[in-house]
């Protein structure tokens, strides 16, 4: 095999390969002598037949085999030889080809760009914590001694804040129905948790009082036919209770497991900073890619950026007619865009996204080869997991749809991987930590965004989005043409 290097250019390549004959004719006669066992010839036993009569019959059908392995294996080897490692799968165009003919053929490839390796040392990132005042954490006491409240007897009447435990038996137009009796229902009055109305004609009864309460049965009452209906419900009070003062103090934080007062209030302080946990790992994960995106600088390969800018166009795209359809606009299906055309802005817009994307990508795949990052089986399921949880109800049809395409399940190793990048980042920089109100970090987490010129103010749409890594090392030869 001869290799010549016909043309160079940045990150692009194109190699001249030649394959020749006698080399394709020593393949044709490995491959027919692995196969003539297996082949029947008139007046031969099996294995038997002569080499030239094979070649004769079935040189043709054998060189087409070999020769489609041949440009693989050759192009595989040309840029191993040239130390090219392709970005993308590399393109061949066959120039000559034929059983009496050497094969000739050029491979364009681009490459994947020379990166330096990440200077862990030299990375200092902020890593945010929320402080909890001491308002929020009596706020929170209170709630939880509200939500803890104890109830003792009351001899007087029922007001508001009062709970009252009754039987009752109702009707709708003097008629019974399903489920229109009750023992012993406990309910707090003010808080008009039962049906609207109700509360009101409780208030001052007393033990054993008999009380009629009138009320229009909600729209969402589960039997249809009675939603709606104005309804009688007879009541005989059992008990009345009244809340008892509940302190808080050590005593009462004891009953939470705290050591006292001073330790359940950590344990909520402690609480509300891991509430903000998800946020907090968002904005570290952000500053890391900010980072890198300004500190590295490499051309990127053409092929790889004009594919991610087509997928943020489309996704700018479907964002377009998703504000639109809100607004009534119909369309066709979903993949409909003739409506949608994407300004000048737009374009550049996606343009930005994809170089940062592309490089983050790149930069991120060689510092997890670098450092033998790899994701494990176990990690690809628990991934799966975690996507079947953002669908509640089709958690079947999407198992069924990875089940039946594999390929798409890989894809899953993308965020993984990058995920694992980063943490290893986290791991080997230096940290400095921050801490802030929950209202300062929320300000500057709605204020990030996937771009300086496109930010977003949802959480749902803050979160960084990297294209997928590739193992650019196993990119397969794609053949073009054939002459």
């Amino acid at each position: 095999m001869k290799v010549t290097v016909t043309s160079s250019k940045k990150l692009q390549s194109t190699l001249k390969i030649v394959v020749e004959k006698k080399e394709i004719d020593a393949k044709i006669e490995v491959r027919l002598s692995e196969l003539k066992n297996t082949i029947n010839l008139k007046g031969f036993r099996p294995g038997k037949a002569p080499m030239e009569l094979l070649k004769k019959q079935f040189g043709s059908s054998v060189y087409g085999e070999v020769a489609e392995k041949l440009l693989q294996e050759s192009t595989f080897q040309a840029l191993k030889e040239q130390n090219i490692t392709p970005a993308s799968q590399p393109k061949i165009d066959v120039q000559t080809s034929g059983e009496d003919k050497n094969l000739e053929f050029t491979v364009t490839v681009e490459q994947v760009p020379e990166i330096k390796k990440i200077d862990f040392e030299k990375i200092t990132l902020n890593k945010y914590e929320v402080k909890s005042d001491k308002k929020e954490i009596e706020q929170r006491l209170k709630g939880i001694a509200e939500s803890n409240k104890k109830y003792v007897d009351k001899k007087d009447k029922a007001a508001n804040d009062d709970m009252v435990v009754f039987n009752f038996e109702a009707t709708v137009e003097g008629k019974p129905f399903e489920g229109n009796k009750g023992e012993k229902l406990q309910i707090v009055l003010g808080k008009d948790l039962f049906i609207p109305g109700f509360d009101k004609q409780m208030i001052g009864s007393k033990q054993g009082d008999e009380k009629v309460a009138k009320v229009k049965l909600p729209e969402n009452y589960p039997n249809k036919e009675l939603a709606g209906k104005p309804a009688e419900f007879k009541c005989k009070i059992v008990e009345v209770k009244k809340p008892e003062d509940q302190k808080i103090d050590d005593a009462f934080a004891k009953n939470f497991g705290a050591k006292d007062l001073k330790d359940l209030e950590s344990m909520i302080g402690n609480q509300i900073s891991k509430e903000y946990e998800s946020v907090t790992d968002q904005l570290l994960k952000k500053e890391i890619l900010d980072d890198l995106d300004k500190k590295f600088t490499f051309d990127l390969p053409k092929g790889l950026l004009d594919d991610e800018v087509q997928n943020v166009e489309h996704s700018l795209v479907h964002e377009k007619m998703n504000e639109l359809k809100a607004k009534g606009e119909k369309f066709k299906h979903e993949h409909d865009h003739d409506k949608i055309k994407l300004s000048d802005s737009d374009k550049q817009t996606a343009l930005k996204i994809a170089k940062r994307r592309v490089k983050l990508a790149l930069l991120l795949n060689k510092t997890g080869e670098e450092n033998n990052i790899k994701v494990t089986p176990e990690e690809l399921k628990m991934e799966l997991e975690k996507q079947l949880r953002n669908y509640p109800g089709q958690e079947k049809n999407i198992r069924d749809f990875y089940q039946k395409n594999p390929a798409e399940l890989t894809k899953l190793k993308g965020p993984v991987f990058e995920d694992k990048v980063v943490e290893l980042i986290k791991s080997k920089g230096k940290i400095v930590t921050k801490v802030m109100s929950k209202e300062e970090l929320l300000k500057l987490f709605n204020n990030i965004g996937e771009d300086s010129e496109k930010k977003k103010t949802s959480a749902s749409k803050t979160k960084e989005k990297v294209a997928p890594s590739k193992n650019v090392k196993k990119a397969t030869p794609k053949k073009t043409s054939k002459k």
